[in-house]
């Protein structure tokens, strides 16, 4: 049997602009790293400690470490049962925890934090039509929490790229919040109706973006003794092959049966 490699490492895509330590000197590449990785992961866990979830954080620093440049873009989860408050992420509270973060690290320099707001770019671009399909498509479950924000991520998926990791990150959220209740079933359910719908290629419905999606949990559903994997998949996912552009995440959830891993494949057009 061969070694298992990451799929990341295989799948043929445009080289990220998030690592910011590559205008440097080799040798001090391992340091650059290790602040990279520290300062993207508090920003991220900041971001998820207050309900929203952070798709891509970009971080861009000059040659001469003076200034610092953070782009971050997120989706709030939205509850039915309340109003939304998209504006709790006050930009003064940021400034403080985070730049204080950042000066221990010795970026000291002028400092820049760009952040977009995912759902407002949902609201922007997303037509009536488009709106009234999928209130149609998805009206079983118009009184589950995650309707709101599954109706946006599902504008997400079939209009934009690189959402893997959003994807693994909402069914992780709602996934821990309901693996204890008899509601997890419905919670499946509308996850494969999710996948079924975003790779649909009626154009008369939705044109999407994506050829093909997997889910794959993998845990002890309901405290069982032995671990159990739970697919749910849409079109082709080619695994076998680096010619096609799969965009894959895992996230692990910790919870009160054990860990479990939830893994995302999307394969999309090019």
């Amino acid at each position: 049997m061969g070694q298992k490699s990451n799929p990341n490492s295989f799948q043929l895509s445009k080289k990220s602009n998030n690592i910011f330590f590559s205008a440097f000197n080799s040798l001090e590449y391992s340091n650059y790293l290790k602040d990279y990785l520290s300062i993207s992961s508090n920003l991220i866990n900041f971001f998820e400690k207050n309900k929203c979830i952070v798709k891509d954080c970009h971080i861009m620093l000059n040659n001469n470490k003076s200034f610092l440049t953070i782009f971050i873009n997120f989706v709030v989860l939205t509850d039915i049962s309340k109003k939304p408050n998209n504006n709790f992420l006050e930009v003064s509270f940021i400034l403080k925890k985070f730049w204080s973060v950042l000066n221990r690290f010795g970026y000291s320099g002028s400092k820049r934090l760009i952040l977009q707001n995912l759902n407002k770019l949902v609201l922007d671009k997303r037509n009536i039509n488009f709106e009234k399909k999928t209130q149609e498509s998805f009206k079983f479950f118009r009184n589950e929490v995650y309707f709101d924000s599954g109706n946006n991520l599902f504008y997400l998926l079939c209009n934009t790229t690189n959402n893997a990791n959003l994807f693994a990150k909402f069914i992780a959220f709602y996934f821990k919040k309901y693996h204890r209740s008899a509601k997890i079933n419905k919670f499946f359910n509308y996850l494969q109706k999710f996948v079924v719908l975003v790779v649909c290629k009626d154009d008369t419905k939705f044109n999407s973006l994506l050829e093909g999606i997997k889910i794959q949990i993998k845990g002890r559903f309901r405290g069982a003794s032995r671990t159990k994997i739970r697919v749910f998949e849409a079109g082709s996912i080619p695994l076998q092959t680096i010619c096609k552009n799969v965009r894959y995440s895992q996230v692990h959830v910790s919870s009160s049966y054990g860990v479990f891993g939830i893994k995302v494949w999307l394969l999309e057009k090019k």
